[in-house]
Formats: structure tokens, C-alpha cells, sequence
């Protein structure tokens, strides 16, 4: 009889802690509400508000996410203020061109004893050495533009007799002073220094570029920019226009 009692005390036990077991409530994960003014708190066993708008669930992975974002917006406000002390302290375009070491009159002289040395046949000895083309790896500083057209019977550094980096030479089909052209002289006048710049046509031009072309062309070049207006206007820039004769070798100037 006592064996039996020890039992059902024992199956009574067992019942009760299994029901215990299945009774207990189980621990509901932390969650953590953020409101919209950016605020966190955990959140209360139930919720106290249906209206969505007022709370908004925050996960450890928004959590990561938000960090991320403010990390980023850090980054982009250190770039930005990088760019603006560039842009504030070096990128400022100079006010005026650093005019080159040869005055456009003394360019022009230059010009018109290499054709006269061209006319008699009589050219420099100098300007084309290994010397001479070691000396220009470092860059270039010509003294004058030469704009004319691509006919093979008018190369400007015969013309000239002029020598490595003498002169800076655009040639074009119909010697217009088209954007590529404008740009081209801007570079040479800008950034070598050039001071000088001849607008130079020539007999039998299929393109009939004579004295009244050349004038348009060269009103077209002070048109169309104001590097070469500014340096014109202030004295240091001269552009003039010039006519080449094949037959003699001559080139008159306008």
C-alpha cells in the first residue's frame, strides 16, 4: 500500500511540473520603437497605439543601416568642403596670360627676315640639332601663331625659316576660324606665351582666302574670344594678316 501511495504522490508531481512546463511563458524578444522625432525606447508588453505613424519598428539591422548613412553623409560633407578649399584656393583661372618672353613687334621682325632669308636662298645653319631637340623635351615657347591654310606649297617654318618650337602652325582646309581653330590659338596665345599671331593666305587658294577673307577670318578669331580680345586691347597681343606669293616667295603683309 505504501508502494502504491509513493506512486500516485510521484505521477502527481510529474503532472504538475509538466504543466508548470507548458504553462510558463515564454520571454518575448526586446523591441525597440523609435518615434518621429528620431527617440528609441523599448517597447511596453502591448502595444499602446495602432496608428502606424507614431511608432516604427527599429531592428539591430536599421540600427547598422542608420549608422552607415550618417557615417556616409560624414564622408560626403569632407569631400564636399575638400572640393570647395580646391576650387577656392587652387583652381582659379589667372586674371591675365603670362605674355611670353617675345614682344609681337620683335616676333614680326623675326618673321620678315626669315622670308627674306627664305627669298635668297640663304637659310639658319642652327635650330635643328640634337642639341636643339633636347632643349624642347622640357616645352615650348613660340614666339608667334601662324594660321593658314593646308595647301603643301605654303609651309610656314620655310616660309619663316623658323626652327624647332619657333613657331606654333595651324593649318585647315579653308582657314576659317572655326571652334577648333579659336581654341588652338587661345592655347598657343593662353598658355605658351605666343604674342604674335598672322593670319596668313596665299595666291591660287581654292578656298579664296585673299585680303577680304582674311580680314573676316581675323575679326572672326577677336569675336569669337575674349582671351585674344583682352590681349589685343591691352597691347600685348597683335594679330595680322598676311598674303603669300608662290611665285616669288613673298609675303606681304596687310
Amino acid at each position: 500500500m505504501l508502494k502504491a501511495f509513493t506512486t500516485g504522490v510521484i505521477l502527481l508531481t510529474m503532472t504538475g511540473c509538466s504543466s508548470m512546463m507548458r504553462r510558463a511563458p515564454q520571454q518575448e524578444p526586446k523591441v525597440v520603437l523609435k518615434d518621429q522625432k528620431g527617440g528609441q525606447k523599448e517597447a511596453p508588453a502591448e502595444a499602446t497605439s495602432s496608428d502606424p505613424k507614431e511608432i516604427t519598428k527599429v531592428s539591430p539591422n536599421d540600427q547598422e543601416m542608420e549608422a552607415a548613412q550618417a557615417q556616409a553623409e560624414e564622408m560626403k560633407d569632407a569631400v564636399a568642403a575638400a572640393a570647395q578649399h580646391i576650387s577656392t584656393n587652387h583652381g582659379k583661372e589667372p586674371s591675365a596670360r603670362a605674355a611670353g618672353p617675345v614682344a609681337a613687334e620683335k616676333s614680326l621682325g623675326w618673321l620678315k627676315n626669315g622670308n627674306t632669308r627664305f627669298i635668297k636662298g640663304k637659310f639658319r645653319a642652327d635650330g635643328a640639332s640634337a642639341k636643339d631637340r633636347m632643349r624642347l623635351v622640357a616645352g615650348q615657347k613660340p614666339h608667334a601663331v601662324v594660321l593658314t591654310c593646308s595647301d603643301s606649297r605654303v609651309p610656314p617654318e620655310v616660309i619663316f625659316d623658323q626652327k624647332l618650337g619657333e613657331i606654333f602652325v595651324i593649318r585647315t582646309v579653308d582657314l576659317s576660324a572655326a571652334a577648333d581653330v579659336v581654341a588652338s590659338t587661345e592655347y598657343a596665345v593662353g598658355e605658351l606665351g605666343s604674342n604674335l599671331v598672322v593670319v596668313m593666305g596665299h595666291e591660287s587658294c581654292g578656298t579664296g582666302r585673299t585680303s577680304s577673307g582674311l580680314q573676316t577670318v581675323t575679326q572672326e578669331l577677336a569675336e569669337r574670344s575674349a582671351l585674344l580680345r583682352d590681349g589685343i586691347a591691352s597691347g600685348e597681343v597683335k594679330v595680322v594678316q598676311a598674303i603669300y606669293h608662290l611665285d616669288s616667295g613673298i609675303v606681304d603683309w596687310r
